[in-house]
């Protein structure tokens, strides 16, 4: 038989990288969100105990220590790419651990245990036919197990929809184009490791695989011999099948690790049929990778082989974790000198998403948000402003997503919109034309009950919008639109935050607003009163009797709006803190 296996480095897919473990030494290879690779390398015992070495003993072994070091290799990888922090001192993130792999379990009971019962019972009532009858005995296991085998399928094709889970299958992808690479004796580089095929025959998607097939075989064996010996009424209790499943776990385990060991150091033509099928369930759970996560793969699998080769290199782990105090002044003292304390600290509110009682705690922050704080700090320095940073603001109490499609709501849009609630209540038809990231229509829809739809001409505004009603659980319709080019119905009352920038004066804005905010939601024409034009066109046919119209201006347009408007409406021009022309209420006449 041609021997095949050319090195027993094995690997996991995680989260942003991946995990290569040799005979000696386990490296753990993420990219942070600068782009840098960082390396956390633990040493493994030099020998194996007995029962890690017993043929059989050792698949059952392995499965359960794969299972609780899988889970902390993933939780130690979050730690790079962290999106919330634990204010409880890591008892918080422990207890989520916990339960997590709880449930976990019991979901994999649930579907590969107790529903293939379920089923199988379920066909034999819709085909009428008798569960304790001998001739049957086989077609209840196939059933069974059938429902085993589809029941994988869709859950694998069902989580590979998964934005995360597919950038991990891609991962996985690399894990295995590094390992055939090395075994086909080419260079390590990303050309030819994705030159490489993406299967593997020691994958673990192969091993789940073969236990889910043996434990078919096992179960129509058993079902068959218990059936001619007359075991069959106690074997067809509901309870005792899920028992007889989960006592076969253990042995399909054994002889599937010992199939998958045997699979991997030799080609014999016997075992190309199983070869197929695990590579053929590998297509769910390997992607094609790209060149950076082949160089991740590649940079643990290199560190794997120089420690396993070099037993003086020592372990390199992720920094520790820095304390909240720590932090605060990392972040004045790397790139915020320009905040005053107060902003600081509302900064790190909205970045570590935490509550601010929490910033007088001795809070712990993994240092994936110390990287994360470089790469913020940059932005700021580089003059985009904080809103687009954190990607959220607060308006009227309510935290809005931001991105630099929508235009940052100002104090002055605020006072727009108390001029606007104190005009409308419960079912009143209000249109927010131009509404960018949906600010003032969605908090009119949740302070009043308001009937609001939202409109813009720009689509990224929109999902911006969609994402704020959705965040703040306000219900108002979405309409794309060039002004009035799509709207049809008639309103109670029409806001409007237009461009109103003069088209010749946005380049001398301060460099915040003219290189970060979007110029379509900026530039009002020559004279920056082209959109106040279409309004006193046209927005009059939009409005039922005695509709209003509630529009924020420039600090000198109050005269210019106000005579555009004069013809049908009747005017009144409001003043914001500044004793600045802010907001036109204009109703019609």
């Amino acid at each position: 038989m041609e021997k095949l296996m050319k090195t027993k480095i094995g690997g996991q897919a995680v989260l942003e990288g991946v995990m290569m473990r040799g005979a000696s030494s386990m490296a753990l290879a993420v990219r942070d969100e600068t782009g840098q690779i960082r390396m956390d390398t633990t040493r493994l015992p030099a020998k194996k105990p007995w029962y890690r070495k017993v043929p059989f003993l050792r698949g059952i072994v392995n499965l359960v220590i794969s299972m609780i070091d899988g889970t902390k290799i993933i939780g130690k990888s979050a730690e790079v790419m962290v999106e919330d922090v634990d204010t409880s001192g890591g008892k918080g993130m422990g207890f989520l651990m916990t339960i997590s792999t709880i449930l976990g379990v019991a979901l994999a009971l649930a579907l590969f245990v107790a529903a293939p019962t379920y089923v199988s019972r379920g066909v034999f009532w819709l085909a009428k036919l008798e569960e304790g009858d001998l001739n049957w005995a086989w077609l209840k296991s196939l059933i069974e197990g059938l429902a085993k085998i589809l029941i994988l399928i869709v859950y694998m094709v069902l989580i590979s929809q998964m934005k995360e889970i597919k950038r991990v299958f891609m991962y996985h992808g690399a894990e295995h184009k590094t390992i055939a690479c090395y075994e086909s004796e080419l260079p390590l580089t990303v050309e030819n490791v994705q030159k490489c095929s993406r299967y593997h025959d020691r994958c673990g998607t192969s091993f789940i695989v073969f236990v889910v097939v043996l434990s078919v075989i096992l179960t129509l064996i058993m079902d068959v011999v218990c059936a001619a010996v007359g075991f069959r009424p106690i074997f067809d209790k509901r309870w005792v099948r899920i028992l007889m499943h989960l006592a076969l776990l253990p042995v399909t385990a054994g002889i599937s690790y010992e199939m998958l060991m045997l699979l991997a150091c030799s080609n014999f033509f016997l075992f190309r049929p199983l070869k197929w099928l695990g590579k053929q369930f590998q297509k769910l759970t390997t992607r094609e990778p790209d060149d950076g996560m082949c160089e991740v793969a590649i940079a643990a699998f290199n560190k794997v082989l120089e420690m396993d080769a070099d037993a003086t290199i020592p372990e390199e782990h992720f920094p520790a974790p820095i304390t909240l105090t720590e932090f605060r002044a990392q972040v004045i003292e790397t790139g915020l000198p320009q905040f005053v304390k107060g902003d600081v600290d509302w900064l790190l509110v909205n970045i570590l998403n935490i509550k601010k009682e929490d910033l007088t705690k001795d809070v712990s922050i993994p240092f994936g948000w110390t990287v994360r704080l470089q790469k913020m700090s940059e932005r700021l320095n580089n003059g985009e402003p904080w809103q687009y940073v954190v990607g959220a603001t607060e308006f009227y109490g309510r935290t809005f997503k931001l991105s630099n499609k929508t235009l940052i709501p100002r104090q002055e849009t605020e006072l727009v919109t108390e001029q606007l609630l104190k005009r409308t209540s419960k079912g009143v038809k209000v249109l927010d034309m131009c509404c960018g990231s949906g600010v003032i229509g969605i908090t009119v829809a949740l302070e009043t009950g308001a009937n609001v739809t939202i409109a813009d001409v720009s689509n990224d505004a929109l999902k911006i919008a969609k994402q704020n009603a959705k965040l703040n659980k306000a219900s108002v319709r979405v309409v794309e639109s060039d002004m009035f080019s799509e709207i049809n119905a008639k309103y109670d009352v029409i806001v409007c935050n237009p461009p109103y920038i003069e088209s010749d004066v946005i380049e001398t804005l301060d460099d915040s607003v003219k290189k970060y905010e979007p110029h379509l939601a900026l530039d009002g024409g020559a004279d920056g009163l082209k959109f106040y034009r279409i309004l006193a066109e046209q927005a009059h046919l939009h409005l039922n009797k005695n509709g209003l119209l509630v529009l924020e201006i420039g600090y000198n347009q109050g005269e210019a709006v106000k005579a555009l408007l004069d013809e049908k409406y009747e005017v009144e021009v409001l003043k914001d803190y500044g004793d600045n022309d802010r907001i036109v209420i204009a109703k019609l006449k």
